[in-house]
């Protein structure tokens, strides 16, 4: 008789991830408890099965006008906390919880966003955080962090260093959005 003794999972507090791709195009991710994924993925499961998931259109699929209002409340609050002068992001709203590293992705993100420009140049970033009511000494320095963290790419030396947002920064800068927003005039 074989006792087992190995340790079963707690499904309430073990985080996993998991991603599914299916045959169809649709497409599954998550991450946390266990419990959570399980009950997620039924649902994905059966939406396939019942043929009910949204599958991602493709540019040539839809109209122009069609793509312009796929997010206009999430370009509303950009243009609510951001303003684009020269070519260049500058926060309209400063909050005295946002760091200058916020600033700096917030800055980003809304370029990326409103400005549909990948990447700013070092210089240019480092103007636009002034003018947003920021002083950091050195941008390379006060972004390091923020870089080891994935949440910002840097490409080039020295003149030439140029900055992007990637996804996961702009997972993590959600919440100073947010909180930028509610500083904003309406």
């Amino acid at each position: 008789m074989s006792n087992n003794t190995a340790k079963r999972p707690n499904t309430m507090t073990e985080r996993c991830r998991l991603r599914i791709k299916d045959p169809s195009g649709a497409e599954f991710e998550a991450e946390g408890p266990v419990d959570f994924i399980q009950s997620e993925k039924s649902q994905f499961l059966e939406a396939v099965r019942s043929g009910t998931t949204r599958r991602k259109a493709e540019p040539e699929d839809q109209p122009s006008e069609d793509r312009k209002d796929e997010a206009p409340a999430a370009e509303d609050l950009w243009k609510k906390i951001i303003s684009v002068k020269g070519g260049a992001a500058v926060l309209r709203v400063k909050s005295p919880e946002t760091t200058a590293q916020e600033a700096a992705l917030i800055i980003l993100a809304g370029s990326k966003i409103l400005n549909h420009s990948e990447e700013l140049s070092a210089i240019t970033l480092s103007r636009a955080l002034r003018s947003s009511g920021y002083q950091p000494h050195r941008l390379d320095r006060a972004l390091l962090a923020e870089i080891k963290a994935g949440k910002i790419t840097a490409s080039g030396t020295k003149r030439s260093r140029s900055y992007s947002i990637t996804r996961k920064g702009l997972e993590k800068i959600y919440g100073a959005i947010t909180r930028l927003a509610r500083y904003a005039q309406p």
